[in-house]
């Protein structure tokens, strides 16, 4: 009898849910932009024509005021109803959003029936702080290896086996680079953010973590550390592969570049630059085959405490709609769509992007491949800190051994600032 009652008070409340009693306005902020912005568009215009009792304000776009002004609307007590946030940002930003299992009207996520095991499990927990559950997964996001089948044709190697381990790796590079062409690039355009990501992929692959768990100092300065950098600098130097400043996304659409680790959103440019490409999984170099990836994620912000329950509601039911209606998001952006039955969509399953990069991203994706990035409250300080290092060292103008301490010691500094 007791189980009988709790089914029928969550029946209640899916009812509840799935019925809102009047009329709600939710507002939903992102910071997309382009092609992102315009999938957002057209999933939430669904929404309005299948849910017209909930009126949407989608407001979009401001990428680099984006977190700022949404802690701002919520001391002002102005927040909007819905929002995304990278998991990386939430370690700075949980003070200013709802627990969606512990929300002032109950457990958001049994409210709208949101499935856990519908996402993979560390997309999931990403979004995970403080025992409570902050984020809903949207999408996953990541590097990959993509490479020239017309140079690998060029350079004696066969255009459908990319390289997967370390001897295959080096073979190739050196075969391409000796067909005279740029060999690889492991950093999409060469920024330093960039930069340090290549790092941070053969450092994890090296079983290397960047900080201890209570984020007391960093980790990174050892001899798994300074061979992973040592590499990377060796890429644009000793070893000939590329050259110092180079922009693989220009070298690669010229035709000039035989491999490149670069994010699922270069797929429309290496589509439309007539390259015939490959896609494959980022080689496993150092160990464990990881690649450096991301998590755009919705949530809550907090809301005044007058907020109706029905307010709520209507947020999580677009929140659950987006997230089942997002192979829009992975057609449009590239973003693999967090939600697995999302992702048998038959739209998205027979589309170019899928067939050719999509499925491949995804199998890194659910195999736990994919690192996401510091989640700290001074995480961007802290990445500052270790690219502006790094940029130094693939430059020249100071050793590895050298950047590693700089980086080690600045990290350091500003983990001790209260």
């Amino acid at each position: 009898m007791k189980r009988l009652g709790v089914l029928f008070a969550v029946f209640l409340g899916l009812g509840w849910f799935w019925g809102l009693a009047q009329s709600v306005k939710i507002e939903f902020n992102t910071l997309f932009h382009e092609a992102d912005a315009k999938a957002m568009e057209d999933i939430v215009n669904l929404f309005r024509a299948a849910h017209p009792e909930i009126q949407v304000e989608l407001v979009q776009g401001r990428w680099e005021q984006y977190y700022a002004e949404l802690r701002l609307a919520v001391i002002a007590k102005n927040p909007p109803q819905l929002g995304i946030c990278h998991v990386n940002r939430l370690m700075e930003m949980v003070d200013y959003l709802t627990p969606l299992d512990a929300s002032p009207v109950g457990n958001l996520l049994e409210l709208a029936g949101i499935d856990p095991s519908l996402f993979p499990e560390a997309t999931w927990k990403a979004g995970q702080i403080n025992g409570h559950q902050y984020l809903i997964p949207l999408d996953t996001h990541g590097w990959g290896l993509w490479y020239n089948k017309d140079i690998f044709v060029a350079a004696g190697l066969d255009p459908n086996k990319p390289p997967q381990t370390y001897d295959e790796f080096i073979a190739a590079c050196e075969a391409i680079k000796k067909a005279g062409f740029y060999a690889f690039h492991p950093a999409e355009d060469a920024l330093p953010r960039k930069l340090r990501r290549a790092w941070e992929i053969f450092y994890y692959q090296m079983g290397g973590e960047l900080f201890d768990p209570a984020f007391t100092k960093a980790t990174f300065n050892n001899e798994k550390g300074l061979k992973a950098l040592e590499f990377l600098v060796n890429i644009f130097n000793a070893y000939g592969w590329n050259v110092v400043g180079g922009n693989g996304y220009a070298q690669f659409t010229a035709g000039q570049l035989g491999m490149l680790f670069a994010g699922n959103w270069f797929y429309p440019t290496a589509k439309q630059s007539g390259v015939n490409f490959g896609y494959a999984p980022v080689p496993n170099l150092f160990g464990i085959p990881y690649t450096w990836g991301a998590s755009h994620q919705l949530c809550v912000p907090l809301q005044p405490a007058d907020t109706p329950k029905e307010v709520y509601l209507g947020a999580m039911k677009l929140a659950r709609f987006i997230t089942e209606n997002a192979y829009i998001w992975t057609m449009s952006g590239g973003h693999i769509a967090a939600n697995k039955e999302a992702l048998k969509d038959p739209r998205l399953l027979e589309s170019d992007y899928w067939k050719e990069s999509g499925h491949i991203l995804n199998d890194m994706i659910q195999k736990g491949l994919v690192r996401f990035p510091i989640n700290h409250p001074r995480g961007s300080q802290l990445e500052n800190a270790i690219e502006t290092y790094i940029q130094l060292a693939v430059v020249g103008q100071i050793s590895p051994a050298e950047a590693l301490a700089k980086a080690e010691a600045e990290c350091n500094k500003i983990l001790s600032e209260k």
